[in-house]
């Protein structure tokens, strides 16, 4: 340690006792841990100013894309709602009663909400018969369904 530093050191431990008498001075233990809290902090603030970090990284766009193998940004467990009408699209093929009194109204409710005409709406009907206790919807009705309320 070359002798600057050492005098720098010096100067500033002598400053800190200085101020952490000066604190039980003027308020007793409260003033004393007043002082000490804060030249705790200036401490620390100094020393990682003083010790050399690695260099930040670059924020670039190419450093914002995702990394694949982290995995996907957003989980669909983020949206509730999304993972309830994808279990019910699941449902609605194996039984005809959860269609109906499950899926079609969230459906119709969404149409509402998009301001579809009422042609989607009867669209959401499915195709006529069909026992309400029997198989459900095939994949390509389900599929034509949410098609037309996802077109413009």
């Amino acid at each position: 340690m070359s002798r600057r530093t050492a005098l720098a050191l010096a100067a500033a431990l002598t400053g800190i006792a200085a101020a952490l008498v000066a604190g039980y001075a003027v308020a007793r233990l409260t003033g004393l841990i007043d002082v000490a809290s804060v030249a705790a902090l200036g401490v620390l603030i100094v020393a990682r100013g003083a010790v050399r970090g690695e260099k930040p990284r670059s924020v670039r766009a190419k450093n914002l894309r995702p990394d694949p193998a982290r995995g996907p940004a957003v989980r669909t467990a983020d949206f509730p709602s999304y993972q309830r009408i994808s279990s019910d699209l699941e449902w609605a093929q194996m039984s005809r009663r959860h269609y109906e009194y499950a899926l079609r109204p969230t459906l119709a409710r969404l149409a509402a909400a998009l301001g579809r005409s009422p042609s989607v709406a009867a669209d959401l009907d499915g195709p006529p018969g069909g026992d309400i206790d029997g198989p459900g919807l095939d994949l390509a009705t389900l599929d034509r369904i949410v098609t037309r309320l996802e077109e413009p």
